[in-house]
Formats: C-alpha cells, sequence, structure tokens
C-alpha cells in the first residue's frame, strides 16, 4: 500500500512483481474517477476487483499509465463517499489497474474495513 509520495521513490513494478500484492476480492460496484489534469474530467467507472493496494476498473477513459487521478468511493455499508488519490498502474484492454496513494489513515482505514466486511466468516 502506497502512502503520499513514497511511490515516487519506489518502482511500481516491485511493488507488483516481489510478492508485495495482498489478497484481491472480486467487487462489483460503480464509482466516479476524476483525472488530476490541468482540465479535469469527471469519468464514470466500474470496480471488478479491490485490495489493500488499489483497484481494477473499467472505464471508456484512455488513461496513460502513470496518470494521477483521485478515486471518489462510497463503498457497500458506507453512506458517505471518500475521495483517495490514486495513480493508474497498468493499462489492459477494457480495464486499468489503479494503485491507492493514502493521505491518510483514515483513508486506509476506509478501505481495509470494506475488505474485512468482504472477507467469508467460517
Amino acid at each position: 500500500v502506497l502512502l503520499d509520495n513514497s511511490w515516487e521513490h519506489t518502482k511500481l513494478t516491485e511493488i507488483y512483481n516481489y510478492g508485495y500484492r495482498t489478497p484481491r476480492f472480486p467487487a462489483d460496484f460503480s464509482f466516479l474517477l476524476q483525472t488530476d489534469d490541468r482540465l479535469p474530467k469527471l469519468l464514470e467507472a466500474h470496480c471488478s476487483d479491490i485490495s489493500e493496494e488499489g483497484l481494477a476498473a473499467e472505464t471508456d477513459a484512455l488513461l496513460e499509465v502513470g496518470t494521477r487521478v483521485t478515486l471518489i468511493l462510497t463503498l457497500s455499508g458506507n453512506v458517505n463517499s471518500i475521495r483517495i488519490a490514486g495513480k493508474v498502474i497498468n493499462r489492459r484492454e477494457g480495464g486499468y489497474g489503479f494503485a491507492f496513494v493514502f493521505s491518510s489513515q483514515n483513508e486506509r482505514n476506509y478501505i481495509c474495513d470494506y475488505l474485512e466486511s468482504r472477507r467469508p466468516t467460517l
């Protein structure tokens, strides 16, 4: 999981190629995505899986790897939306991978609490 700009000093390939990856959970929710361009755009997106590190999503927008974005999420069980900074880390046909760039423990807790609610109980 990336915090603030610490990812600027870490190669993203290291995060995903050397076992730092956390479990992914299937997801099925829509969210808004705001580009951090000079002229920001607000885009619709659909999440297909999520982890503590980021999420995979489909959108009709054309985004380049490395693009900074803001993810506007309202996850199941929460009534309020949260804005979390992110970065496009990969692009595949029909979808993108976004890494979370948390600016606070509250943002990280929001995601972790959601994921904990998704874990199967025994």
